[in-house]
């Protein structure tokens, strides 16, 4: 299966990377805060729609993303300094 850009999503305040539906359908196993949100349980069918080989696993892996975003477990890095370099020379380049 191919890996995505790794996402970290915090449960229990751990971080636990997840860059592939084998480690999604891992994170959604651990406790969640709200269990039976519509969203997990959407991304729940959707893992296992994608491992039967009924769904892309692009749309799987969204699906995770959204529910850990909704539950306010997706947080964002702040750019790398190389990053926020580039972005101060692109806004000069405007």
């Amino acid at each position: 299966m191919p890996t995505f850009i790794p996402i970290t999503i915090y449960l229990n305040h751990k971080p636990i990377v997840v860059a592939s539906i084998p480690e999604a359908a891992k994170a959604l196993q651990q406790p969640w805060p709200f269990m039976d949100k519509p969203s997990r349980l959407e991304a729940i069918r959707m893992i296992e729609e994608c491992l039967a080989g009924h769904c892309t696993q692009q749309a799987a892996f969204d699906a995770f993303k959204a529910a850990a975003s909704e539950q306010g477990l997706l947080k964002r890095r702040p750019p790398s300094v190389g990053l926020r370099q580039f972005d101060g020379v692109a806004e000069d380049l405007l």
